[in-house]
């Protein structure tokens, strides 16, 4: 995120998939909250207690960033560490009846179509068994650790302990590593488990205090006196206000026909606390009435706490500023962790899944794909795929580094060539996920803005033609949309049609909107900036890009065409929209011109004679703004009109409307509730499911061999 000139400087932190802390050991007591029972016909899969004698070596579950390079010795042994979980495969017979379940809910021709499955229908399906689950937490008491959280669905464990004993009951060390100019405590070699619990855990998560990072770029802008359509009288950009928005894409059409989000729920994830007051000023600036979203801390996580160096705070004003100004009477969850460092948005996902926040999720963070243990991938995968089976939509920005997300800029350092090849984000990049990529609006000799503003502070008069994202030029470092192919997951049955590349590969992104903050940025409000409308008490403005927009604003239109068709849950999207843009014509703008590619150092991984590396956009799909970008009248009006035409296989496209619902509700004012969707795959490409195959053992591979690092795009003044 590109900062206010006035503003602070973000410093940035950095992670792989991470941010659940481990936990206060207090005494001898254990705290379990809702411990589930499972259900009474799940297999039981441990017949013995629990040896510690007889380990086994569980790899995987070291963060590629707990480097040598970066190690400044053993942690504290008595600092308590919270939240590390246990988390659990599925018996083989449940992950097959899984893989069955998601193909069938995509399926028109199945009974099990769209029959979205709630938490504890999951739980009673796919869960550990009650004994199992008591013989891990004996073991867990016998090793000094208190219980914090059994999950809903069974399949997790979350405790706290001293380093001292996580060291002892794993075989493991725990050190003190500076990345990123901050200081994080991780595990730094593979942990042992007992044989048997081994054998049925699929991951441990939270050893480490690496988080993920936030996508938004903040842009330096002294902009003062602005004309009445936010023209800078300084530099003569124009700023999108949340009108500007609707007028774009497209969803005035809807808003006039009472099209506003009114009854749908969406659950924003974070880690960071926000302050209301930036949301309320935002809403009043875009002439929005108030509707100020509902306030989840993640349990164990810590205290509430605004984190302003980090600039999570300001992806948190962002995401629920943008996602509720285009759904603008849908009711808004923010799930967010607090200040206990081993926690992190990927908490947020978790919890959100788990508990069924809301059927559509809005995350704005991740990492490239080496930067995670396979362990970690693991983990997050079976989280989206009971996502998928609960009929949850994930919507996810595809990154700022252009082809190369492995580089980018940390605090005090700007990267302007990529020097770790190429690479794309997670979780972006799985197949439960719909990954937005970024464009630049592109006025040309047009006449696209008003030069008075309507009674929501938007001047734009129409659809603005779009070309591929790419600021890298612009000396602020590596700025470009996130685009390319997944080294982990093979191409989904779903991702076929004009222009998407014969790679075997699962190709993100799937869609684009506009990212640019330097060519028509966003308006936002942070830290009390938005005093006088959107200005402060010296006229500035504060404005941003990056793909962190997209996924909000996305999240929102989706929400809209929720409500146009019926308020039924969506499910995993990603089939529909490739069906939609083989057989209907308006729903997509095909981003044609320009690229992702940017500056790469010579003789480093990928780097050819050209000097740069990444993609151009192209009829059809391409690997940076993906199908394009979306008339969100005609994606919401087409939706379902053409559902019958689709495949009736597991790899057909995904309708829209469902007819149950998930389970959740909302008590919010605007009377939402909560259905859910499901995902389009299996997770194995090879069965004729519409997900990615995962291997463990290629991620684990790529985690040793590509070059790894930090990484976060910087702030510029």
């Amino acid at each position: 995120m590109k900062s206010s000139s006035h503003g602070k400087r973000p410093v940035p932190r950095h992670g792989g998939y991470r941010g659940a802390a481990l936990g206060c050991l207090a005494c001898l007591a254990f705290t379990v909250t809702a411990e589930p029972a499972a259900d009474a016909g799940a297999p039981t899969r441990l017949l013995h207690p629990l040896d510690h004698a007889a380990l086994a070596a569980f790899p995987g579950n070291v963060s590629p960033l707990a480097r040598a390079a970066y190690d400044r010795g053993r942690a504290d042994a008595d600092q308590v560490v919270h939240g590390v979980s246990l988390h659990f495969k599925l018996s083989d017979a449940q992950q097959q009846d899984l893989d069955q379940l998601l193909r069938q809910q995509q399926d028109p021709a199945s009974s099990s179509y769209h029959a979205w499955l709630t938490p504890a229908q999951y739980r009673s399906r796919f869960g550990m068994s009650q004994e199992d689950l008591t013989t891990v937490q004996n073991w867990l008491r016998t090793q000094g650790f208190s219980i914090e959280d059994i999950a809903p669905n069974a399949n997790r464990i979350s405790f706290s302990g001293s380093v001292a004993q996580i060291e002892a009951a794993f075989h493991t060390e725990m050190h003190r590593y500076r990345v990123a100019g901050a200081s994080r405590i991780a595990n730094a070699s593979a942990p042992a488990l007992p044989v048997a619990l081994s054998a049925v855990t699929l991951g441990l998560r939270n050893l480490s205090e690496f988080r993920p990072r936030a996508r938004a770029l903040r842009l330096g802008e002294k902009a003062r006196a602005a004309t009445a359509h936010f023209t800078s009288s300084i530099s003569g950009n124009h700023y999108l206000a949340p009108d500007d928005f609707a007028t774009i894409y497209d969803l005035q059409s809807l808003y006039s026909t009472g099209i506003t989000g009114a009854g749908q729920k969406i659950a924003v994830l974070g880690q960071s606390a926000v302050q209301s007051a930036d949301l309320s000023a935002f809403r009043s600036a875009a002439g929005l009435g108030a509707n100020l979203p509902t306030m989840v801390l993640v349990p164990h996580s810590g205290s509430a706490t605004v984190q302003t160096t980090s600039g999570d705070e300001a992806e948190s004003d962002i995401d629920l500023q943008w996602s509720g100004a285009i759904a603008r009477d849908a009711a808004i969850s923010f799930v967010y962790t607090g200040n206990s460092t081993n926690y992190g948005v990927f908490d947020a996902l978790t919890y959100a899944v788990e508990n069924d926040t809301a059927p559509i999720i809005s995350l704005s963070y991740g990492d490239c794909e080496p930067d995670y243990g396979s362990a970690d991938v693991a983990t997050l995968e079976s989280t989206l795929k009971q996502a998928s089976a609960q009929g949850q939509t994930l919507v996810v920005a595809s990154g700022d580094s252009g082809a190369a997300d492995c580089d980018y800029s940390s605090d005090g350092e700007v990267v302007s060539s990529a020097s770790h090849g190429l690479a794309v984000d997670y979780p972006a990049s799985s197949a439960y996920a719909t990954a937005v990529g970024g464009t630049t609006l592109s006025e040309g000799s047009g006449s696209y803005w008003s030069g008075s503003n309507d009674s929501y502070n938007g001047s734009a008069l129409s659809y603005i033609p779009e070309t591929a994202w790419n600021d890298s030029a612009d000396g602020a470092g590596l700025e470009a949309s996130g685009g390319g192919k997944s080294v982990l997951f093979a191409k989904p049955s779903w991702q076929s049609g004009s222009g998407v590349p014969a790679d075997s590969a699962r190709d993100l992104p799937d869609i684009a909107l506009a990212a640019s903050p330097n060519h028509d940025g966003y308006l936002y409000c942070s830290e009390g900036s938005c005093s006088n409308g959107f200005r402060d008490s010296g006229s500035y403005l504060t404005v941003a890009g990056g793909t962190s927009f997209g996924a909000p604003t996305f999240a929102g239109i989706l929400a809209l065409l929720s409500q146009k068709n019926g308020g039924g849950a969506l499910g995993t999207i990603n089939s529909r929209l490739y069906a939609l843009a083989a057989s209907s014509s308006g729903v997509f703008h095909d981003i044609s011109s320009g690229d992702n590619k940017v500056p790469c150092s010579s003789g480093s991984t990928d780097c050819g004679s050209a000097g740069s590396i990444g993609y151009s956009a192209a009829a059809g799909y391409d690997l940076v703004t993906g199908l394009g970008s979306i008339d969100g009248f005609n994606l919401a009006d087409q939706w379902v009109a053409s559902s019958s035409s689709s495949s009736s296989s597991s790899s057909s496209s995904s309708s829209s409307s469902s007819s149950s619902s998930s389970g959740s509700s909302s008590s919010s004012s605007s009377g939402s509730s909560s259905s859910s969707s499901s995902s389009s795959s299996s997770g194995a490409a090879s069965d004729g499911g519409s997900g990615g195959a995962f291997d463990p053992l290629l991620l684990a591979a790529f985690a040793l061999l590509l070059p790894l690092h930090r990484r976060r795009n910087q702030p510029r003044e």
